[in-house]
């Protein structure tokens, strides 16, 4: 560990001390604990004074060595539901990745595109998008810049801007696509993890994608928007991707077998009350937790992952996920979550509806700047629900806004992985994308808060 690290250590430290000692007579002395707990993840995880993952493990240490909970009882989240549904999600990500689907099908479309331009570089942010749908959005932007990259070697760009579109257009989408579902952006899913697990609240794979779609659609266009006004282009037409494309062979049909089928499942957990009505079936009734189970037991059993594969899943985001919801556990149980709220509304000056809502998106995007957005969802879903709960507003909303917003970052290349790709190509500039950042991050911000102030009240 550098000096740097030790002396961030020693400040969160001394930090969470003088708060323990400063709020003696103010709050109880569970709230006090907790308090620490909270300042040492929060400053822990901003600052990076020790690995992330580190700090995911000491959440749960601390609690049982301050008596915030048992060890037992903060050990718990870290096999959560959520935890076992991304790792489902992992594994058939990994599948696909295997057995080259996924290039597969982003050849597939880029191979009959011969249009203009413009329309060429949406279609490859739609096909970014749906894959990040489903798989790491790392892996998507990945995969679809080194196919576009291909063909921008190919093209006339005097001005460079369309190099900057393209990488950029990428990178975005890949984010603005895993806000879709609940396999496709961890804090999308540590949501709705926090949502069951502090509220008794169940949102379904369908319930999740009423919420994500909607904006993950606006944002691509916003995105493809934004990017041609502020990078104007001369390249008018794309050349042909000139790529034979096989067939598919045993393993891989039977990957996508296996990928439909999932969809399906996830899908049809619990039908909305409408559509029950007219098809006469409510849904198979599994959790989405459990299709995930079922979807890792059966790629296992049939080799298409086998055991070399399991490292290959995120384990860094589910031990994450799992002192998240450790965190927010201690704060809900000791009550500290309830003191944090009322502080929060206090800064509103009144409980308006749409205040709130844009307090926690502000919030929101704010820490997810600073942080990773997997630990600033850990850390703000539960004060945020907590605001919910102490208000009018629906906490539901809260958490979705939270799950949303802490994955809106487009500013920075430490915002997101695929912000950090894109920059890494050498094709954009910080400057540059800071300026487009900028831009789509107050444009995410204000679609989220008008999403959840107009539309989401409809769906809970």
């Amino acid at each position: 560990m550098d000096g740097k690290r030790i002396a961030a250590f020693a400040a969160v430290t001394l930090a969470s001390v003088v708060a323990f000692l400063s709020t003696s007579g103010v709050l109880s002395l569970d709230e006090r604990l907790s308090l620490i707990v909270l300042i040492m993840a929060a400053g822990l995880w901003t600052t990076e004074a020790v690995p992330l993952v580190a700090t995911s493990i000491l959440i749960p240490l601390l609690q049982a060595i301050l008596g915030v909970q048992s060890f037992e009882a903060a050990l718990r989240p870290f096999f959560d539901p959520v935890v076992m549904l991304l790792l489902g999600g992992f594994l058939l990500a990994i599948a696909l990745e295997k057995q080259d689907l996924d290039e597969y099908l982003a050849y597939q479309i880029l191979s009959r595109l011969r249009a203009d331009v413009r329309f060429v570089v949406l279609a490859i942010m739609a096909t970014t998008a749906f894959l990040s749908m489903w798989i790491s959005n790392t892996a998507s932007t990945a995969l679809m810049l080194t196919i576009a990259l291909k063909l921008t070697d190919e093209v006339e760009d005097r001005k460079g801007n369309f190099s900057k579109i393209m990488v950029l257009s990428i990178a975005y989408s890949a984010t603005a696509g895993g806000l879709s579902t609940l396999v496709g952006t961890t804090t999308c899913a540590m949501a709705a993890g926090f949502l069951r697990d502090l509220l008794g609240y169940e949102i379904t794979f369908l319930g999740w994608m009423f919420f994500g779609l909607p904006i993950s659609l606006i944002m691509i266009l916003a995105i493809w928007l934004v990017l041609f006004v502020i990078f104007p282009t001369d390249v008018k037409r794309m050349p042909s991707l000139d790529v034979e494309v096989e067939s598919l062979n045993a393993k891989q049909k039977l990957t996508l077998v296996v990928f439909v089928f999932s969809l399906l499942l996830w899908l049809t957990d619990k039908l909305p009350e409408p559509i029950a009505a007219a098809v006469g079936w409510s849904g198979h009734g599994l959790s989405s937790s459990v299709v995930a189970a079922i979807i890792a037991v059966f790629l296992l059993v049939s080799d298409l992952v086998d055991e070399r594969d399991i490292p290959r899943a995120n384990w860094n985001t589910l031990l994450l996920i799992g002192g998240g919801l450790s965190l927010g556990a201690a704060l809900e149980t000791s009550g500290l979550v309830v003191r944090i709220s009322d502080g929060l509304l206090s800064m509103t000056g009144g409980r308006s509806e749409v205040v709130i809502i844009s307090l926690v998106a502000v919030v929101g995007l704010g820490i997810s700047i600073i942080a990773s957005n997997t630990a600033s969802a850990g850390i703000f879903l539960p004060i945020a629900i907590g605001l919910g709960v102490s208000t009018d507003v629906n906490p539901v909303i809260l958490a979705v806004v939270v799950g949303i917003a802490t994955s809106l970052d487009f500013m920075l290349p430490v915002g997101t992985p695929p912000n950090a790709i894109a920059y890494s190509t050498g094709k954009v500039k910080m400057g540059e994308m800071i300026k487009a950042g900028v831009i789509l991050d107050v444009v995410g911000v204000i679609i989220t808060i008008a999403l959840a102030y107009f539309l989401w009240p409809l769906l809970v």
